[in-house]
Parts: structure tokens; sequence; C-alpha cells
């Protein structure tokens, strides 16, 4: 449940020097896209297109282009042209218009207040903020960005805590702090392979609590009673650390059947209508697991030049974050960044003023004599 299913959705961030800023998307679409269907089955992009929205493409061998929507006929036209040359493989003849969908801010601030996704993303609801802080230092210009998303609320009664150390836990949803200084490469295959058991223990025993108090509330449907409720409930724990020994894997119904030497807990999944089955369909569909089902790769680009420390990867002049609902389940994931830009005008002002003063104190004006 906890892994990302989706190929993850193109985003970039650029901050302009005067504060203001546009964000992009990059996407693939289809004829029909391209022809003036953006309605939310067509739109491949995670946000409601507007007039707000420029829209440029390219398809196949062709320059970027900005003419959007375009008629049926230009449509057909082109992309029998794509198919007729000889001169792209196979997979360009395959590929489908790579669209861009750009649009300008006024600030971050104003960003951070209307940038939305379209109601049907699965982090349409997620609340995220974001701010830019300007210095002035005559010389350079220095940004600081955040951008932050707020923790997802798996409202587990097992904390983290209880299977991992907190840095533990912060390394292994957000890879900060860097616990794995000095192991080389076979102690670092061990350590996360210790970590990943903790992590699916902490997952697999809070799933499995979830649904225990569904099959005690149910209990009164069991036809042959194998135990009392009270004693049920007791042996929650129990049953879990006994009998669960493939934690991404657990099936109640065979373990408890198992456990106590009946089948009768299969009287409480017979129907797809049973409230057990009702509640592993439930499951699927609570917040956080519908967010892993969503991800981004998010590049930013600020004025001038990256500084350290950033929790990006660095390539080149932007930062790429792998942006996934995972590194926002134990606390805010924040997304950092600072850079530096040179005021070309500062260094000419200084050193015109320089100048002047060198040149005020070695000119000597001539004296004329009486």
């Amino acid at each position: 449940m906890a892994i990302s299913c989706t190929n993850p959705t193109e985003m970039m961030t650029v901050i302009n020097p005067d504060g203001s800023c546009y964000r992009e998307f990059v996407e693939s679409a289809d004829a029909a896209f391209m022809t003036g269907d953006t309605t939310d089955n067509k739109n491949p992009f995670p946000v409601t297109l507007d007039s707000t929205w420029q829209i440029s493409w390219t398809y196949g061998n062709q320059s970027l282009s900005t003419i959007f929507p375009l008629s049926k006929a230009a449509c057909d036209s082109m992309m029998a042209s794509a198919l007729a040359d000889e001169s792209m493989t196979g997979k360009d003849k395959r590929t489908l218009f790579t669209v861009i969908a750009h649009k300008d801010y006024p600030s971050v601030e104003a960003m951070g207040k209307s940038f939305t996704l379209k109601p049907s993303h699965e982090w349409s609801t997620m609340n995220v903020s974001c701010q830019l802080e300007k210095k002035f230092r005559w010389f350079y210009t220095y940004y600081e960005y955040k951008e932050i998303y707020p923790k997802i609320e798996t409202h587990f009664a097992l904390p983290i805590g209880k299977y991992m150390s907190e840095d533990e836990a912060c390394f292994w949803f957000t890879g900060e702090p860097d616990i794995l200084n000095g192991m080389n490469g076979m102690e670092i295959r061990e350590y996360m392979g210790d970590l990943e058991d903790k992590y699916n223990r902490w997952f697999a025993q809070n799933a499995w609590n979830d649904q225990y108090a569904v099959l005690l509330e149910n209990y009164d449907q069991l036809s042959d009673k194998p135990v009392t409720r009270e004693q049920l409930a007791l042996l929650k724990d129990t049953i879990f650390e006994k009998e669960v020994k493939d934690v991404q894997d657990v099936d109640m119904e065979k373990i408890l059947n198992k456990y106590f030497q009946t089948q009768v807990f299969s009287e409480l999944w017979l129907s797809d209508e049973s409230q057990m089955n009702v509640f592993e369909h439930q499951y699927a569909e609570r917040p956080f697991v519908l967010y892993q089902q969503r991800s981004f790769n998010y590049k930013l680009k600020m004025p001038g030049k990256i500084m350290l420390p950033t929790n990006a990867v660095i390539k080149g002049d932007t930062m790429v974050w792998k942006l996934t609902a995972f590194r926002m389940m134990h606390d805010d994931y924040i997304i950092r960044a600072q850079s530096r830009k040179s005021n070309v005008w500062a260094f000419i002002v200084t050193g015109l003023v320089l100048v002047l003063a060198i040149g005020s104190f070695l000119y000597k004006p001539k004296h004329s004599r009486h």
C-alpha cells in the first residue's frame, strides 16, 4: 500500500530575481486533448486548466508550438506526417504529444495561496505552503525558499518510535539525517534491511490492530464461538507475534482459523458485504493510502548560484526532489533551497567609487604663482 504505483508527474518551479515565479508541468497527451478536450478524463495534468495556464507542445521532430487547441484536420495531418517520416524511430512514431502547462505568479506567496491541484487528484486536499525570503547584501542578493508539505495522518495507535529511534525514523522516511556515514556497502545493506523490517512490522501491526477492532465488533456473528470476546481481545498481540511471519502478507482469516483450529472465522468473510471485507476495501481508500498513489519529480530553479545545505539532488542549475507521500508520513516535509545572485551594478558602483577615491587622493591641483 505504501508504495507509489503510478509514474511520477514532472513539476518545475522557477523563482525569478524579482521574486515572481512560475510553475510548469510536462505531460504526454493524446489527440483528443490536443483538439480541445480538457475535461478531467482527458486532461493529463494534475491541475484544472483555465485561461491562466499557457499551453505549448511538441510532436515528433517538430519545434515547440503555442497553437492550442488544434483543429482536428491539423492534428490528423500532423500525426500522419509523423507516421510517414522514415527518419523517426518506431518509438518516436508511437510517442504522444509532449505538452507543457505554464502559469506565472507575481510572487511565491501568491503561488502558495492560489495554486491548487484538480479535485480528482489524490493530493488535492493537501494544504501546501510556500515561502521566499529575499535579503539584499549590497554585492549579493540571497534567496531562501521553503515549500512545506504537511504530515499525513495515518491515525495509527502504535507510534513508529516503538519500533525504531527518532533518527532512524526520520532517515527512513526522508533521508535525513545521514546516519549511514562511515558504513561500507555491506553494512549499509544490512542496516537498511533491518530498518525495512522494522517499518514493515510497524505498518502491519497497526493494520492488524485496526482490522482486529472490526473483528471484535462483529464477534456475535460467529455461529460457534471458539473463544469469548474478552479472551479474543486479550489475544490480539499474542496471535500477531506468534503467527505473523510475513508482515507483507497478513491474512487474518487464515491466521485465526489456524490459531484456534477451526474454520468458523471464515463466516465473517463470506460475502463482499461482510464487515471484514468492507473494512479491507475501505482501508485501501483511506487518505494516507491514496496519497501513496501519486508522486512528483519536483524541480526548482532559483536566481544565481545554488548554496548548500539543501536536501535536494543538484543537477546543473536545477535542484531535484523525489516528492512522495511517504516522505510526509513521519512529519512535515520541507523542501529547502538557498541561492546567491551577484548584484553586478553594485560591483560597478563600488569600483567607480574606489577609482574616484584613489584618483582624488593622487590628484594634486597646481597652485598659481603670484
